[in-house]
């Protein structure tokens, strides 16, 4: 269910491709260069710069290279933050009155957050068609894509796709989301929904600081909507699992963060499936799994791999921003995981939670804090306030919250959780 407020409706029970040109021409700047250019030149113009790059070596195609890097032991921080649900409400936050639409301020208390990161992604749980499909909201969205340069100048690498609404506006929708990035922002990663069967074989693999890592993102189920093409979603099971992460080895990848999209909307844990998948995609391989879809946040542990590594299992991040009507849903999480590479591979030598909180459009405005920056001044402003049975949101209800879902790993001081191997 995606609505809550603006509604609800049952829950149903590839890595794709780079959208972008760069990923087929297998080079791009890295994530503190690109960054760079797009705040000398525009990011409209990054591609532009990405053309005066030298030509590519022989590389393995879909990989995603980090030129000037060195494989020396290093670490390498993966950030994730949850659901970008967009109701009306959240698309007509950003409407101005000249006509134009900006969304820069979704994003504005989590950049730094963002930009600290070597690799930085989200859950684009609802498509960004654009216009010319018509904005519309539940049961099937399809928002501005002016979200998606938002989430650009905010500093994101990575826009995670396979999800229960990729399929709300058909295959038209997936190809006039991919056209945007494409034609304006070739330098997001998009991943979990294709526009063609080539562009869904391409696993994405990522290199920073001389090392590799693969992001693999699978969805559960499309709302019962039909797959126009067998490869438009990446649908989780264990041969595809198994083939992306043979693909992810071949294309040289060190690490593999594996991100689905599962479980029971609204639970405060894990279901039977999560277990499942998340214990297949351990002994399969993954390093690392964050998931997502419940819209609330669900607790952080460790599994054991058939051949004894310890893969932390973050089992749902929660909201990043939507427009839904219950406290729990304005709970979300920053993930962070930190790869440390060696002599001897890769472990996950630390894991993050840092809750954050979307506050909704009223006398404070549309946009999401870290719960260590909110106050209860905030909270008392917050559009919640006014939905049915949540009159009494505050700052130390949403701590008691984080307190009970995390356990005893969330320090109510720093306002995080975090796990170190």
């Amino acid at each position: 269910m995606d609505s809550m407020t603006e509604h609800r409706k049952p829950t149903p029970r590839k890595p794709t491709p780079r959208s972008g040109s760069a990923a087929h021409r297998g080079v791009t700047l890295t994530r503190r260069g690109l960054l760079a250019a797009a705040a000398l030149v525009g990011v409209g113009s990054v591609a532009a710069c990405m053309s005066q790059l030298p030509p590519a070596e022989e590389e393995t195609p879909g990989v995603v290279m980090d030129r000037g890097a060195t494989a020396e032991p290093a670490d390498v921080t993966v950030l994730m933050v949850g659901d970008i649900l967009v109701h009306p409400s959240v698309w007509k936050s950003g409407e101005k009155a000249n006509g134009t639409r900006n969304y820069d301020h979704l994003f504005e208390h989590v950049r730094d957050d963002v930009q600290a990161s070597d690799i930085a992604m989200l859950d684009q749980e609802t498509l960004l068609g654009g216009d010319e499909l018509g904005l519309s909201g539940y049961p099937v969205f399809n928002g501005p894509q002016e979200i998606g340069t938002a989430e650009v100048n905010a500093g994101f690498d990575v826009a995670l796709h396979a999800n229960n609404h990729a399929l709300d506006k058909g295959m038209a929708g997936i190809e006039a989301e991919l056209a945007f990035w494409r034609e304006n922002h070739p330098e997001m990663t998009v991943t979990g929904m294709a526009d063609s069967e080539e562009a869904a074989d391409v696993v994405p693999v990522l290199e920073r600081s001389g090392h590799k890592i693969a992001i693999l993102n699978y969805a559960t189920n499309t709302n019962g909507i039909p797959l126009p093409e067998p490869w438009a979603v990446r649908m989780i099971s264990e041969e595809q699992i198994a083939a992306d992460i043979e693909a992810a080895r071949v294309a040289g990848a060190e690490a593999i963060v594996a991100c689905p999209h599962w479980g029971t909307e609204y639970a405060a844990g894990p279901d039977e499936e999560q277990l499942r998948w998340a214990q297949v995609l351990a002994d399969a391989g993954v390093d690392v799994i964050i998931g997502n879809h419940p819209h609330v946040m669900q607790p952080f542990e460790v599994v054991q791999s058939a051949d004894g590594r310890s893969v932390p299992v973050f089992w749902s991040t929660g909201n990043f921003v939507s427009g839904q009507d219950n406290k729990a849903s304005m709970i979300g999480s920053i993930a962070r995981a930190t790869l440390t590479f060696s002599g001897g591979g890769v472990r996950v030598s630390e894991f993050k939670i840092v809750p954050i909180i979307t506050n909704k459009a009223g006398t404070t405005g549309l946009t999401t804090y870290k719960l260590s920056e909110y106050t209860e001044e905030l909270a008392a402003g917050n559009g919640i306030r006014n939905d049915s049975n949540c009159a009494d949101f505050t700052r130390q209800w949403c701590v008691d919250f984080c307190q009970e879902r995390l356990g005893a790993g969330f320090n109510a001081e720093t306002c995080e959780y975090v796990w170190t191997a």
